[in-house]
């Protein structure tokens, strides 16, 4: 099994360099750096960089080679939409949905959460509990996820970061959450939103974690591994829609449905002109019905 991490906390080229490293070498296979707006350009241009680092580790060199699988991770960068209202979001995603293949919003506020939810461009409703004394889901909210295929987030940084009530809070925020996907089937990731090399856990330890809790399996899988593996997929592919559901196929040959053209003429004539006969047929009987009709 793959470990795709969609949010960790990008900053600066060293640290972003450091955190994707200790990440990789703890056993994640993909993981995505995430940007507020105003510096998700800046940092684009140091990704190509990033990348020929991160490929210049020598596994064997560390102290945990014998826990990694010795290959490198992809790396992809995204941005975070914080502390925005439902105009500024809006704007901000239509601004930069073709630049990056990966848009989360930071949840919390009841009227962010809906309107995140409610937006197909949007990929992510990044942790609607934050803040909140509930889960900040609801039955609602959780169709229109579902209907526009919006993914929720459940961040394990809030319970590695936090203690007493607020933490016990959290668990119990990602159990109700649990039980709207197991119910409403919309998109449900896990990540670590990670800010420093001190945040970083290996999988297994996290994995162990949402297995305490109550996630089953298939669900540490899909939460890991099959629904980012789709996000990232499918935005790779968004550019070539039209719109959602339709989307443009490179190199699509439709020569044969011109070569059998001829052919397909042909047939719809024989059947052309077996519907004219039964039509002269079905004509005479009712001449015949209207002769006896007269008669009597």
């Amino acid at each position: 099994m793959k470990f795709y991490d969609l949010n960790l906390r990008g900053q600066d080229y060293e640290n972003d360099l450091a955190l994707v490293k200790e990440a990789n070498k703890f056993g994640w296979d993909y993981l995505n750096l995430n940007y507020s707006y105003s510096n998700f350009d800046k940092a684009i241009q140091y990704k190509d960089d990033l990348i020929n680092q991160l490929s210049d580790i020598d596994f064997n060199q560390t102290y945990r080679n014998k826990k990694t699988n010795f290959k490198h991770a992809n790396l992809s960068m995204g941005i975070n939409i914080l502390n925005g209202n439902s105009n500024q979001i809006r704007k901000i995603t239509n601004k930069y949905r073709d630049k990056t293949n990966y848009i989360s919003c930071l949840g919390g506020d009841l009227k962010i959460n809906r309107s995140v939810c409610e937006n197909y461009k949007i990929d992510v409703l990044s942790r609607p509990y934050y803040k909140r004394r509930d889960s900040g889901m609801n039955h609602v909210l959780a169709k229109e996820a579902a209907r526009h295929n919006v993914a929720i987030e459940l961040s394990f940084g809030d319970i590695l970061n936090n203690y007493l009530r607020y933490r016990t809070n959290v668990i119990s925020s990602f159990k109700e959450i649990l039980m709207f996907h197991r119910k409403f089937k919309f998109p449900l990731i896990l990540t670590t939103d990670s800010k420093s090399i001190y945040d970083i856990r290996s999988t297994r330890d996290i994995s162990s974690f949402f297995k305490s809790i109550g996630f089953s399996d298939r669900e540490i899988y899909n939460g890991f591994y099959y629904y980012p593996k789709k996000i990232i997929d499918f935005n790779k592919d968004r550019k070539n829609m039209i719109v959602q559901g339709v989307k443009v196929i490179d190199g699509a040959d439709f020569t044969d449905t011109y070569d059998s053209l001829d052919s397909d003429l042909e047939e719809f004539d024989d059947f052309d002109d077996g519907f004219d006969g039964f039509i002269d047929g079905y004509n005479d009987i009712n001449e015949e019905n209207d002769l006896r009709e007269d008669e009597l």
